[in-house]
């Protein structure tokens, strides 16, 4: 590997690095403002000015700044030189003219980069003693603060947010010394990626609104390595908490998965666990307890429904937990299940089967390199950072194209973006897979339509087919499988799964299972029903049948963190520790195990689920009740990662999946009407966020929206007033029309989905009121 001198040491770097880049990684210190590593360079600082000796020596060095500067075998750069050192005085000289003396009670003190660059290499005192330079703050709403005066010009903001993140609400206005970085009017930011400003921005510009309420010091909080829960993805996180309250939530950098940033939801999603309506005590029927009576009467009502027991883990429930009520029912003879939709558990434990049978799921880091994807249904509601990773991609100059039934962000990076009614999703894709097929054989079908977009993927060095499992069925996922079977060996394959472990409840999960259980509760043969982490109530298409189904049971038992409508109606209420108040192992959409540890505790006992389920096997006398053994034992050759590594593929197989058409398909009402729901979703459509306020309040309004064309075919306009009836209600909403929508598509949001008791695809009677 070539290497440069800094200061006389060797260092060695990449091709392409610069003198900065190539230091920091060396752990070589230069002072810097603009750069970041996931950002190109612009020398806007001026801070990271070096010395560059010169070849001849004749010549007199030259400087220059080092993150422009590209590195070449044989440099030789001084960072000590006293010209160098004159520079960065001056530059922190004329940046602290106009900088608020605010130090004492500013948000970002013991983080703020300016702070540790004066330190480090401005001058000692301020010789400045004119009028400062002031401007006034937006106001961009409840998660987001905004300080102008702090700001040193460095533009990592609008870099990140336009350049990065692709957003456009953001921008630098004005001139010279009046640079201002900010909205045209106030407002929320739009990107479902904004919250990252918090920590790009070196000196406080943008703090967190959130944590300003319940402000903690930086070197006060206590931390440690975790795992966003709000999907599929895995994001590495570091959450702050002080005083047994969880303060707020920070990236933490994964060189595979989310590097530097991670999105809004896994952000500012974690105020469920201070919610006010949070679970903190043990109840039976209705009336709260202590721990160990609840375990006594769960322990009573379960001996006497012997071999009459179900049990519904969750996606969002950790590996441990799901592993441990999966033992338990095994010794008291009853059914388990991870999820509490049929249909969603038949789609997502063929995805799982299709990736151990496949070349395995991209990382994001990966994702970033391909040069064409197929994207089925919405990616920035559903897993926010795959989003941005193939944000990165188009910005490469990868043709992204994309098949969805409702508008999603990501539509307008794409090269090609088709409208499709979720009850023909299969349909299309089976004609897609022909095409290539027909293609490879040689055979011209250059009339249809759809060859262009086969023969982007075909021609690509590396496709990515990526599809969400929520709006797919099972066949659904096998048909775009079969597509990256096609493709080649260098397609890529992988799913937005639906929690933070899916992929670990699907291993677990026998199919079929789960309408089974709900037959059973149905029809009397479950009397004692055990939910960890679940709200099968809140299904929107099974939830009416849950709720009608469970007055048959003698005993609801669930261990929640939240207060869930399956929650609420529970004859035995165990109160279980929140993410951050545990530890445990998720299983990302890769299949790659990651572990986390508790980051404080409670003055409440919140025992994990796990650790609840182990105690009641102990009540019941089982054998089984250490979790790491009965761990061992359902996942043998696995061993559970160390928290805050990389993580560890988890090596458990899944048979391939059968080829049966109608496998998964949603179930389908017997009226003939003409249309059919889509789930119309947003980045903070998720259980546990959706207990957080500050996210909440950026949801979009409760509407039906409807592609033009069929609206005007059916006298409908915009403003105009529907009817929409489902198997459970009839509501009444506004419609809004949008071109982004399949025609003969409704696309409305998951709680008018709950209330209707419909799903995504199932047809719904439309009438116009108004």
């Amino acid at each position: 590997m070539s290497t440069i001198l800094i200061d006389d040491r060797a260092i060695a770097f990449k091709p392409g690095d610069n003198i900065l880049r190539a230091a920091l990684e060396a752990d070589v210190k230069i002072p810097h403002f603009c750069y970041h590593a996931a950002l190109d360079s612009l020398g806007a600082c001026r801070l990271c000015a070096v010395e560059i000796k010169p070849k001849n020596s004749n010549e007199a060095p030259r400087l220059t700044m080092a993150c422009l500067e590209p590195a070449k075998e044989g440099l030789e750069v001084s960072v000590s030189a006293a010209a160098a050192q004159q520079v960065r005085r001056h530059v922190i000289e004329l940046l602290m003219i106009n900088h608020p003396h605010d130090c004492p009670i500013c948000d970002e003190g013991g983080e703020c980069h300016l702070q540790e660059m004066t330190v480090a290499c401005g001058p000692p005192y301020r010789r400045y003693r004119g009028r400062k330079r002031t401007f006034t703050n937006q106001d961009l709403g409840l998660l987001i603060h905004h300080e102008m005066n702090r700001c040193i010009t460095c533009y990592r903001c609008t870099r990140f947010y336009q350049d990065y993140a692709l957003g456009n609400d953001l921008g630098a206005m004005r001139l010279r010394n009046e640079v201002y970085f900010g909205r045209f009017q106030d407002g929320p930011l739009e990107s479902p990626f904004a919250g990252n400003l918090v920590e790009i921005c070196p000196t406080g510009v943008f703090t967190d609104a959130l944590f300003r309420q319940r402000f903690a010091r930086a070197w006060d909080l206590n931390t440690a390595p975790s795992i966003c829960p709000h999907c599929s993805v895995g994001c590495n996180t570091l959450p702050g908490a002080r005083d047994g309250t969880l303060r707020r939530v920070r990236s933490r950098t994964h060189p595979e998965l989310n590097r530097w940033f991670i999105c809004d939801r896994g952000r500012y999603g974690h105020q469920y666990s201070e919610h006010c309506a949070r679970l903190l005590s043990p109840r039976v029927s209705g009336e709260n307890t202590s721990y160990h009576k609840a375990l006594n009467a769960a322990t009573t009502r379960i001996k006497a429904t012997q071999n009459c027991i179900g049990g519904i883990g969750s996606a969002r429930e950790d590996l441990e937990g799901n592993t441990m009520l999966q033992a338990l029912l095994n010794e008291v003879g009853g059914v388990f299940t991870a999820f509490n939709d049929p249909a969603l558990e038949a789609a997502t434990i063929a995805a799982v089967s299709w990736l151990q049978n496949s070349a395995g799921a991209p990382s994001l880091i990966e994702m970033e390199q391909i040069d064409a994807a197929l994207i089925i249904g919405d990616l920035t509601a559903h897993a926010p950072m795959i989003d941005l990773a193939l944000r990165q991609a188009y910005r490469k100059g990868a043709e992204l194209t994309l098949f969805h039934s409702s508008p999603t962000p990501l539509a307008q990076f794409t090269t090609s973006a088709i409208t499709v009614p979720p009850r023909e999703m299969y349909a299309k894709l089976s004609h897609l897979c022909t095409l290539i097929n027909a293609l490879l054989a040689g055979r011209d079908i250059s009339d249809d339509p759809m060859t262009v977009i086969a023969k982007s993927l075909m021609k690509a060095r590396q496709p990515l087919l990526i599809g969400t499992i929520e709006t797919l069925t099972a066949t659904d996922a096998s048909v775009l499988a079969k597509l990256a079977i096609a493709l080649g060996p260098n397609a890529r394959l992988t799913y937005a799964l639906s929690g933070p472990n899916a992929y670990g409840s699907a291993l677990l999960a026998p199919e079929g299972n789960a309408m089974q259980i709900l037959e059973s509760v149905e029809t009397g043969k479950i009397k004692t029903l055990i939910v960890a982490g679940n709200d099968p109530f809140s299904d929107p298409r099974f939830g009416l049948r849950w709720r009608a189904a469970c007055r048959n049971l003698n005993t609801l038992i669930v261990l929640d963190c939240i207060l869930t409508a399956t929650a609420e109606a529970a004859d035995i209420l165990l109160p279980v520790a929140a993410w951050t108040e545990r530890g445990g192992t998720f299983v990302n959409y890769e299949g790659r195990a990651q572990s986390f540890l508790p980051v404080f505790h409670r003055p409440e006992y919140l025992p994990s689920a796990a650790e609840v389920i182990a105690d009641l096997a102990k009540y019941l006398e089982c054998s089984r009740q250490n979790v790491l053994s009965v761990l061992q034992d359902t996942f043998p050759d696995f061993q559970v990662p160390a928290p805050g590594t990389l993580g560890s593929p988890i090596p458990v197989s899944l048979p391939p999946i059968s080829d049966t058409p109608s496998a998964g398909s949603p179930p389908l009402s017997s009226n003939n009407s003409t249309w059919q729901t889509a789930l119309m979703s947003w980045y903070g459509d998720e259980t546990l966020a959706s207990f957080a306020p500050g996210l909440t309040s950026l949801a979009p309004a409760t509407i039906a929206m409807i592609e033009q064309a069929t609206a005007t075919a059916t006298g409908i306009v915009d403003g105009s007033i529907i009817r929409l009836r489902g198997s459970a209600d009839s509501v009444v909403l506004p419609v809004q029309l949008n071109q982004n929508i399949a025609a003969g598509t409704v696309g409305i949001g998951r709680n008018v989905l709950v209330r209707l008791g419909l799903g995504h695809g199932d047809p719904i009677e439309l009438e116009k009121v108004l």
